[in-house]
């Protein structure tokens, strides 16, 4: 039986690929505190993963069936434009970037978009793109229930879920719970912020527990 086509899905739209790509990659990485010992760095987190599909493959010269096209009858332009619609812009209704699925198989994903470098290969006579390529990479995302339930298995002396007042800023409560101020990116990243100057009041944050 053969691996049902990989999908990109948020927002209710979806994506389907004209050819499965022939691999992906997942990193994952540790983060470590600065430290005046460089040979011996203290560990500081685990990062989030990294998700990249090397190439997606775009053709409309007719080499694969249209029936496998993620439109019908569409150009090359209007199927990145559906891509970028699902991976890229800006949602208003979040005011942040889509929160995207990503399924192959038994093989899920669940990130929000790091990097889209598209390559055009091929055009007609007057200049329009017939193939393209595209390279997406996606950091994941948890939910903040997600994070709550992975919180519950540390140590609750050293996990904190903190409820925003009005005046908040990340770096103030990172300096409460931390008592240092220069953590709140990596905050901002695990609590999937895209940004740390406003926190809207009730917004529960997670703050784990970070080593010196």
């Amino acid at each position: 039986m053969a691996l049902e086509k990989l999908k990109l899905k948020a927002n209710g739209k979806e994506f389907k690929v004209m050819v499965n790509p022939q691999d992906f990659s997942v990193k994952d990485s540790v983060g470590y505190s600065n430290s005046n010992e460089s040979r011996n760095p203290k560990f500081n987190q685990y990062d989030g993963s990294v998700f990249t599909i090397p190439k997606i493959f775009l053709d409309t010269t007719g080499a694969i069936p249209m029936s496998q096209w993620p439109i019908q009858n569409g150009t090359i332009d209007a199927m990145i434009k559906l891509l970028k619609s699902i991976v890229y812009d800006f949602d208003g209704s979040s005011h942040e970037p889509p929160i995207v699925e990503i399924i192959w198989g038994s093989n899920q994903f669940k990130g929000r978009l790091l990097s889209m470098d598209t390559k055009y290969t091929l055009f007609d006579s007057e200049g329009g793109p017939l193939r393209a390529e595209i390279q997406l990479e996606f950091t994941s995302y948890q939910t903040i229930s997600e994070i709550e339930a992975a919180a519950n298995k540390s140590s609750p002396d050293l996990t904190h879920i903190i409820e925003v007042k009005a005046g908040d800023t990340l770096p103030n409560l990172c300096n409460k719970v931390y008592r240092d101020s220069s953590y709140y990116m990596q905050v901002a990243r695990i609590n999937g912020l895209s940004s740390f100057c406003y926190l809207k009041p009730g917004t529960r944050l997670v703050f784990p527990p970070l080593n010196d």
